[in-house]
């Protein structure tokens, strides 16, 4: 009775330590551009366009933003994103995502999702959390690099 008690709970233990994970499919080096366009997004908060424009500044892109719904353009370097945020004792990035677009086609994409779990790593810094979603982004940094540093506390 007890292992059948056992096994049972086993999978609900296990995705209560869910941790926060990326996945990237970086954007190809023939594809990246120092001139950057962000299309807004309304419905998300504005901390997420905020750490976007510090990235930007900090590694000398030049980013422009345009209004909410507005269509990539052809040739230049676009990005996309969305973000939905969680409660748990406060608020963290339940998931979030970064879509680049070049000539009318996807060309990187980036997500982040943090489950809403007993792991207390889902609390972290979301400044920190979004400029590491570019650089994984732009391949400045490996998810090995970005899971670590989410994993030490640092983010």
């Amino acid at each position: 009775m007890y292992k059948k008690l056992i096994i049972l709970s086993l999978p609900v233990l296990l995705a209560a330590c869910a941790s926060p994970k990326y996945t990237v499919e970086a954007i190809p080096e023939e594809h990246q551009s120092e001139e950057v366009t962000i299309v807004k997004d309304d419905a998300t908060r504005e901390i997420f366009l905020d750490s976007m424009q510090e990235w930007c500044l900090e590694t000398a892109h030049k980013c422009t933003v345009v209004s909410d719904g507005t269509s990539p353009k052809g040739s230049e370097l676009t990005l996309t994103y969305v973000s939905r945020w969680s409660w748990d004792f406060r608020t963290f990035i339940a998931d979030a995502q970064v879509k680049a677009y070049k000539n009318s086609k996807k060309v990187g994409e980036v997500e982040f999702k943090a489950p809403n779990s007993a792991n207390t790593n889902k609390w972290g810094n979301d400044n920190k959390r979004i400029i590491a979603m570019m650089d994984l982004l732009f391949g400045k940094q490996t998810i090995m690099e970005a899971q670590s540093k989410i994993k030490s506390g640092e983010m």
